[in-house]
């Protein structure tokens, strides 16, 4: 009887503790939506997928908002002792979400399944964008470059030939005169739209010669020669009536497929819901360079926060591997226009009949050789930096100060809060 006993308690622990081992751990992950296009419903299938193949991991995406306001929500939730486990945050916000300690060094995980090996089939533009100070913070997962949108119907209508987009920004003023149209003087076709937004203004500096910061993130060099002459640049399309004061990303894709702008900037991320939503004939390209060719990158990596127990983490960190394999990495760019992150995503063999059916999507992935730096400013205090650059924009563009006075305010709140990381 005793005997019996005994074994009836060894068989009950080892029940017992198939139990608990099959409990899932529950992941919550905080993504954000920063352009155009149903991504939050792509992003609920991806987290299904992955959970019907991981049974012992169950992921609950959590739509947060744009960037910013992904960011704000991760520190607030940090700061309360109830972190997310895995977000999804632009390279600038790294600097600050490591610099907030909110989120873990990777160096570790990474090191495990291969170190260089491992980091190999990324491109390298995109690692750049998760580096802080020398170490990984994160894995890059929805990249993107802006590319240059134009409507070839358009051009025709202009005299001008539709497989020969602006190369540079005196081509693009020219481009954009004949293409604005107005009507009782009031305009009804824009020339050209660029978001107003602190990216594209690096993406101007670069492209005249500057560069926004140093790679350490100690530095800015918002009014440079280089810098003032980029927003001056800018200012001259609004003020000649070829571009509008203010629009956002959004709001120059809605303009774009609707046909009141017949050229803009704007993100990769909106390749999909540009290509599923004009009637007209349309291309992409490179964006027009001055005194060199540049771009920024731009787009969101997948980091693990800190504050959450290992077994957690470990979980995380599987997520993290699985969304950047070649299939989601692939499946990822085909549904929503951003740049597979990952060479042999474009071995799929899906997302190489993608890419037959729709060229385009090549193009921002071929212009990643133009990448000067990742995605700026990347640097510590980043979110304000990136703030001091919208002002500074915004109002140069609405012609309430000039470019130089507007970029000295700039750099000078910049070497304020920058001072203390030197």
């Amino acid at each position: 009887m005793r005997k019996f006993f005994v074994i009836a308690l060894v068989v009950f622990a080892v029940f017992a503790t198939s139990l608990i081992a099959a409990d899932p751990v529950i992941l919550r992950f905080y993504f954000p939506v920063g352009v155009a296009g149903p991504l939050a419903r792509y992003m609920g299938e991806l987290a299904d997928k992955f959970n019907s193949t991981h049974p012992d991991i169950i992921v609950e995406p959590i739509y947060s908002g744009g960037y910013p306001e992904t960011l704000q929500r991760a520190l607030t939730a940090s700061k309360a002792g109830n972190p997310p486990d895995v977000a999804l945050l632009t390279a600038a916000d790294i600097w600050t979400a490591a610099d907030e300690k909110i989120i873990i060094s990777l160096e570790s995980f990474i090191e495990a399944e291969g170190g260089e090996t491992f980091l190999e089939p990324y491109f390298q533009a995109f690692l750049e964008d998760c580096d802080v100070a020398g170490e990984l913070y994160a894995i890059p997962f929805q990249k993107s470059t802006p590319i240059f949108y134009y409507n070839k119907d358009m051009f025709r209508e202009a005299g001008l030939d539709p497989d020969r987009p602006p190369s540079t920004w005196t081509e693009l003023k020219e481009y954009a005169t004949k293409l604005a149209k107005k009507e009782g003087g009031n305009t009804v076709r824009w020339g050209v739209e660029i978001p107003i937004d602190q990216w594209l203004l690096s993406a101007f500096i670069m492209q005249n010669g500057g560069l926004v910061n140093n790679q350490a993130g100690t530095e800015t060099y918002l009014n440079s020669p280089e810098a003032i002459g980029a927003l001056e640049f800018m200012r001259s399309l609004v003020a000649e009536g070829l571009m509008p004061a203010r629009r956002l990303f959004g709001d120059s894709s809605a303009d774009f497929v609707a046909g009141t702008t017949a050229m803009m900037y704007n993100s990769t991320g909106s390749l999909t819901f540009v290509r599923d939503s004009a009637t007209f004939d349309w291309g992409v390209a490179y964006l027009p360079e001055n005194v060199r060719r540049a771009v920024p990158t731009g787009g969101g990596q997948l980091v693990i926060m800190a504050g959450i127990p290992a077994e957690r983490q470990k979980a995380a960190w599987e997520f993290i591997k699985w969304m950047t394999l070649p299939e989601q990495a692939a499946t990822w760019s085909m549904k929503t226009g951003y740049v597979a992150v990952r060479e042999d995503a474009f071995d799929v063999p899906e997302m190489k009949a993608y890419v037959e059916g729709f060229p385009f999507a090549i193009v921002a992935r071929e212009q990643l050789q133009f990448v000067l730096v990742g995605e700026p400013p990347a640097t510590h205090a980043a979110r304000q930096i990136s703030r001091f650059m919208t002002d500074a924009l915004e109002g140069a563009i609405a012609g309430m100060i000039s470019a130089k006075d507007a970029l000295n305010t700039a750099q000078a709140e910049a070497e304020r809060v920058l001072r203390p990381y030197r």
